[in-house]
């Protein structure tokens, strides 16, 4: 999601004639789809990607075919995405629009990109504190309904997959629930309350509403930012989230070369010390704007391009180097293509991204090549544009 300034002051057959020796060759390559792919470290999904900020809502419906084919080429296997509540269902009259999410999910499908919902913000109708577009939901069941609703659509008995019989299926099998509830901007209480304990229970009727429909699809605790370890053990003590997660999420944003790793360790021994030590976690940001001198803004969570491509790969190295330990398989880098204007969150991309004189234009930044390069070292081959490794 687009960051907010609270977040900078604190410290994303032909084999029947071959000879003996070709019929083994051939034999190999049927099974190995790749002979790069035997050097696979990573699980399939480990590297993730965000796609958010401008590009997923202004761009032509040709650049965003065109960029999740880039992305899948770029070694993406798993994206991040919001689903807005608030813009699927606008008007309380039952009726809900899946134009924009039958796109994701059908971009993500052809590309061969496991996804996973962020499904976050409250219609209007459906606030609990009018006029704060991050309100909690003034009730707990209208946003379950909603959750219900995209996992007999997408999931892996939805609607959708028999209703479009050429997209290939490849069914949404986790959901976010929210996005960053101990920041204010994202989940707007009022400043005198208590930010964990409505959360927990969203949590838990969520949980509870999607192990009803489909036991199969994953429940994902929202990202934690900032002090995210201290975030998770008031969780824990105030939410009453135990039990109500299949895999705990991170948000590791600092600027420190191995803070990634330092933050997922200490994430990690709370979830222990809470009895969830078995359970994954996923990175869902991961990230570190390339806004140094370029905007007015001094917080120390800033680099250059070239210190956000050195950030990305010791990054991910870290993470892939201790993933087993860890239990974290998914990492979702913030973002793939952002505006590079303004708040330094929008300084993120992979890609510097603008919409001018009619046409989406792009340009590569040093960030691009280190994603692509520490991706094809963990996924042991390059891609195609349909996510397989390229012959």
């Amino acid at each position: 999601m687009t960051r907010a300034a609270s977040r900078v002051s604190s410290v994303r057959s032909g084999l029947a004639r071959l000879a003996p020796a070709g019929l083994l060759a051939a034999t190999l390559a049927l099974v190995v789809p790749s002979s790069a792919l035997a050097g696979r470290s990573v699980p399939h999904g480990f590297f993730g990607m965000n796609w958010d900020q401008e590009i997923a809502f202004r761009s032509s419906s040709t650049t965003r075919t065109a960029q999740w084919a880039n992305m899948a080429s770029a070694g993406v296997e798993s994206v991040r995405i919001p689903f807005f509540w608030g813009n699927a269902q606008r008007v309380n009259d039952g009726s809900t629009d899946y134009s924009w999410t039958d796109q994701a999910v059908t971009l993500a499908a052809e590309h061969g990109i496991e996804l996973l919902p962020e499904v976050t913000q409250a219609p209007e109708w459906a606030r609990k504190y009018p006029g704060k577009p991050y309100s909690p939901p003034s009730a707990d069941s209208a946003y379950t309904r909603y959750l219900v609703d995209l996992v007999q659509r997408y999931g892996p008995n939805g609607s959708f997959w028999v209703s479009h019989p050429t997209v290939p299926k490849l069914p949404v099998r986790a959901l976010q629930i929210w996005n960053e509830p101990a920041e204010y901007y994202q989940w707007s209480v009022p400043r005198n309350k208590d930010w964990a304990p409505p959360y927990g229970k969203l949590l838990r009727k969520s949980y509870t509403a999607i192990k009803q429909t489909d036991p199969s699809v994953k429940v994902v605790l929202a990202g934690l930012a900032n002090t995210s370890p201290q975030y998770l053990e008031h969780l824990y003590e105030k939410g009453n989230i135990h039990g109500y997660f299949d895999v705990a999420a991170l948000h590791p944003y600092t600027a420190h070369k191995h803070g990634v790793l330092t933050l997922t360790k200490q994430f990690r021994a709370v979830m222990k010390k809470h009895h969830d030590g078995g359970k994954k976690l996923w990175v869902t940001e991961l990230g570190l704007p390339a806004s140094k001198g370029k905007t007015s803004d001094n917080s120390d969570l800033q680099t250059t391009d070239k210190g956000m491509a050195s950030f990305l790969t010791t990054s991910y190295k870290d993470l892939m180097k201790n993933r087993t330990k860890l239990k974290v398989d998914h990492v979702f880098f913030y973002t793939w293509a952002s505006v590079y204007k303004g708040f330094i969150f929008k300084w993120t991309g992979l890609y510097v991204y603008h919409h001018g004189n009619g046409q989406d234009v792009f340009q590569e930044k040093p960030a691009y090549k280190a994603y692509l390069k520490v991706a094809r070292s963990g996924e042991g081959c390059s891609k195609n544009s349909a996510g397989s490794c390229a012959r």
